[in-house]
């Protein structure tokens, strides 16, 4: 293997940057084999993205191509890569693999293009949220999640309203009342994605646009 081939295997995967394709990797940063629990959207995973997203937004204006691999996470850390893919000169597309759920639903929404997997599961809900301290505190962050809840609740009818133009806060509400899977057709459907591809696509990326609107 040539030592140009050898050093974009090994930042594919240390990096998760594949410079010459605009490609990134986002997946968890750890596994707890023992727990069956892995940190989805944290501070690690969402640090090594936004350095990516921004490394290759800089170099050129070409579209990315973001695989995304995950559970979801934490609001915080999830609301930072999709402001940073909202902020970039390039258009971002999106391919899911496996589940996009909780707050992949949220990040897959910051992209131009949103994809999934032949395979792939979706998810919405209100998230979940624990605290313990004074009650001024718990009242406090009892209002932050309302905050954080309208938000969400916003990105999804933006997107969502291309394909219904009646959805309203209230369907939504009731859609993230509870775990809400489907699949990637239904995903489709609702508008919370563009596309499920086929086998060939996924292999090839063959069918994608070259350019982002």
């Amino acid at each position: 293997m040539s030592q140009f081939l050898r050093d974009d295997f090994d930042r594919w995967h240390d990096y998760g940057c594949l410079i010459n394709a605009r490609f990134v990797y986002f997946g968890s940063e750890w596994y707890d084999e023992d727990w069956g629990d892995e940190s989805g959207v944290d501070f690690a995973s969402s640090a090594k993205a936004i350095r990516n997203l921004l490394y290759l937004d800089q170099k050129k204006k070409d579209p990315i191509t973001l695989h995304y691999n995950s559970p979801g996470g934490d609001w915080d850390r999830g609301m930072a890569i999709y402001d940073c893919i909202q902020g970039l000169r390039s258009g971002v597309r999106f391919v899911g693999y496996g589940c996009v759920r909780s707050m992949g639903s949220i990040i897959i929404q910051a992209c131009k293009q949103r994809f999934l997997s032949p395979n792939c599961r979706f998810m919405i809900h209100d998230g979940w949220m624990g605290f313990s301290g004074i009650p001024k505190s718990f009242e406090a962050n009892a209002d932050e999640c309302k905050i954080t809840r309208f938000a969400m609740y916003k990105i999804y009818q933006d997107r969502m309203k291309k394909k219904n133009k009646t959805i309203s806060f209230k369907d939504i509400r009731d859609m993230c009342q509870y775990d809400n899977y489907f699949s990637g057709d239904r995903a489709v459907e609702l508008g919370l994605a563009d596309k499920v591809l086929g086998t060939e696509e996924m292999c090839h990326f063959r069918g994608l646009p070259e350019t982002i609107e």
